[in-house]
Formats: structure tokens, sequence, C-alpha cells
């Protein structure tokens, strides 16, 4: 093994010790959350719900963030990406957001009807997902949980960490591996797909924008919008709300493909200007695909494919079987 080799080597494993450590951490989450109720019961129904979700938030937050912290500490004298989080977004930001929001929403339509071949949906909608928006205090809190914490936190753990770390080795190994984590992260088979998907996206806007808030704003207005949906969905008759819903998500495709053209249009080839000017004393910029540390795609697979790497992904599968199990024979 190279020396290249042993420290991308060393960088998946850190990571994946990071996201094992993100697993256990999330099922103590989930053991709180699930007796944290009956501590509630002596509250009003809004007191009790404010205060479930404010420690939901919290407990998300501290689900993704310590992993981060964790990554830090055993990376210590060894190869790692600094976490660049400078408040700096690209003027055309606003573009970016109609586009991958767009994407986004095309890959929730294929999504819902790989799940409805198999009747995943509706285990899924009342089972897992079984949230209330009735009032306007819920509707806060679910943007609170759904977007505004989830929006930063996972952003922090799957494109300031994994994303960056794994970049030097190839920009696009590192988008497809840390979209795949990310997918898997969900730990949820009738989310694998678009939640890859979106791990794609925003892994792309990521290596174009150069900017850690850039994602932290698509994943939120993402995730707002689903907030927004679900509101929509429930307070409006079902023939309205359709039409609503559906309104709005071609109002969303649309924007995205104007923004696409736009961008399309303003792209321009920095290595080009260079060969067309003479390369004479002039520095061509790199490939976006250039590799800091070049290895074989064959080995950066096999090393990416370690024991602590295998047995996240065999978790996260495990989970995902038995919310299956759980669909068929329960539900």
């Amino acid at each position: 093994m190279t020396p290249v080799e042993q420290q991308y080597r060393s960088v998946v494993n850190r990571i994946a010790a990071s996201l094992l450590l993100f697993l256990g951490l999330s099922q103590i989450m989930g053991v709180i959350l699930t007796f944290l109720p009956v501590f509630l019961n002596n509250m009003s129904m809004r007191t009790a719900d404010i205060v479930y979700e404010l420690i939901h938030g919290l407990l998300y937050a501290a689900v993704f963030v310590l992993p981060v912290f964790f990554f830090r500490l055993i990376s210590r004298g060894k190869e790692q990406q600094p976490l660049e989080l400078a408040l700096e977004l690209p003027r055309e930001t606003p573009l970016y957001l109609f586009v991958g929001v767009a994407v986004i929403c095309a890959a929730v339509y294929i999504n819902s009807l790989i799940v409805g071949l198999f009747d995943y949906a509706s285990f899924t909608d009342e089972v897992i997902w079984n949230q209330s928006v009735t009032f306007h205090y819920q509707l806060v809190l679910q943007v609170f949980v759904m977007a505004v914490v989830p929006a930063f936190v996972e952003e922090l753990l799957f494109r300031g960490l994994v994303l960056k770390n794994l970049l030097p080795y190839g920009r696009t190994a590192a988008i497809v591996a840390s979209a795949l984590l990310f997918g898997a992260m969900h730990q949820n088979a009738g989310q694998f797909f678009y939640a890859t998907a979106a791990g794609v996206v925003l892994g792309l806007i990521y290596t174009k924008t150069k900017s850690f808030w850039c994602c932290v704003l698509l994943h939120f207005c993402n995730n707002f919008f689903s907030a927004l949906q679900m509101a929509i969905a429930e307070r409006m008759p079902n023939h309205t709300g359709s039409l609503v819903l559906l309104i709005m998500d071609c109002t969303l495709l649309a924007a995205g493909l104007v923004s696409a053209v736009i961008l399309m249009h303003r792209a321009r080839d920095p290595r080009e200007a260079v060969r067309a000017q003479g390369v004479f004393e002039s520095t061509v910029p790199p490939h976006p695909d250039f590799e800091e540390c070049p290895i074989a795609p064959h080995r950066k697979l096999t090393l990416f494919c370690s024991v602590p790497m295998v047995l996240f992904l065999a978790l996260c599968a495990v989970q995902m079987v038995l919310y299956i199990l759980l669909a068929v024979f329960f539900y």
C-alpha cells in the first residue's frame, strides 16, 4: 500500500468511525424521544409539544455535531481538511437554490413512484412520519425540527466533513461516496433514492460554489417546502390541496429550469480562456476532477470498503430492512 493509499484509508476509517458514533447517538436519541412523552404528561398539549420538539431539535443537533468534533479529535496530527464556515455566498446563489430544489423535487416524484410500487408510502406517511401541523405553533415547531436544525447540522457532517475530506482524492468519487452515505444515513428505504439524489446535488453545488452556506440554504429551502406542503395537505380539502401542491411543484420546476439555462449560459471554462490566449508562461487551471492525491479507481473503491465503513453501511441496511418488515407484517 502506497503512502497516498494509506492516507486515504486512514481518512475513510476516521469518517466511518464518526458515522458509527452518529448511529449510536441516533439510537440513544430514539430511546430518549420514546420515553420523553411520559415525563410531559402533566403539561398542557401546547407546552408539551413545544418542550418535546425543542428537546428533539437539540438532540438531533447533538447527534450530528458530536461526530464532527469526534473526527477532529481522532484526526489530530493526521491528514484532514479544515472546516470552512466563512459566511460567503456567490452572487448566483438564488439560481443554484432554484435548480437544486427543482432537481430534488423531481427526485422526490421519481422516489414516490418507486415507493408506490411496494405500497411503502402509506406506511412511512402514517407510521414513521405521523406529525401534526393543525395549529400554527406546530407548523413553526416542524419548520424548526425539519428545516432549521437539519439544514445546518446535516450539512456540517456530510458536506463540511465527509465530502470535504474525500475531495483531495477526486471530485466525482467524493460526491458519489458522500451522497451514498447521506442516503444511507436516513436509514429508511422509502427515502434512500431521493436522499442520495439530494446528496449528489448538494455535493455538486458545494464543489461549484465552495460555499458551505449555499448548501445550508438549499437544504433549508428544500425541507421548508416539505413542511409547508405537509401543512397544505393537512389543512386544505383534498382536491384544493392537491391542486395547490401541483401548482407549487410546477412553479419550482419551471424556476429551476430557467435558472439552469441562465447558469449554463454564464458558465465559462477558465482553461479555455488561457488556451485561447496561449499557454506560454501561463498556468492552466486544473480540471474539476483533478486529484491532489491520485489513486487508481479500483484501489479507491477497495480502500473505501474498509471494515468500519462496511459496518456502517450494513447497520443502515439492517435498519431499512426492519422498517420494510414492519410495513409488511405489522401495518
